[in-house]
């Protein structure tokens, strides 16, 4: 799980956890939905959720045994895309 605090609202956090989704949908082949402040994705090699609050924005995501070995570079991919929004 990795979460990051920020001052910039909701709306600004659900529009950062859409970027997010859309670049991992591209990369990964995810598909994702919202539900509430909650963005869904799954795919054949990943699933998880980001929750976004006025506060905080915060993922959890599960991979599969393919994607394990990629685990490092998705990290840090997550890590830059929060770091820098959490940073505006």
């Amino acid at each position: 799980s990795i979460a990051r605090s920020h001052g910039r609202g909701l709306e600004a956090a659900r529009a950062e956890a859409e970027v997010l989704a859309e670049d991992l949908a591209e990369k990964f082949g995810m598909k994702y939905r919202w539900s509430g402040e909650t963005l869904e994705f799954k795919g054949s090699g990943a699933k998880g959720e980001m929750h976004c609050a006025a506060d905080e924005i915060s993922l959890y995501m599960e991979l599969s045994f393919v994607l394990r070995p990629f685990k490092t570079r998705i990290e840090q991919e997550i890590h830059k895309y929060l770091d820098e929004f959490a940073s505006k």
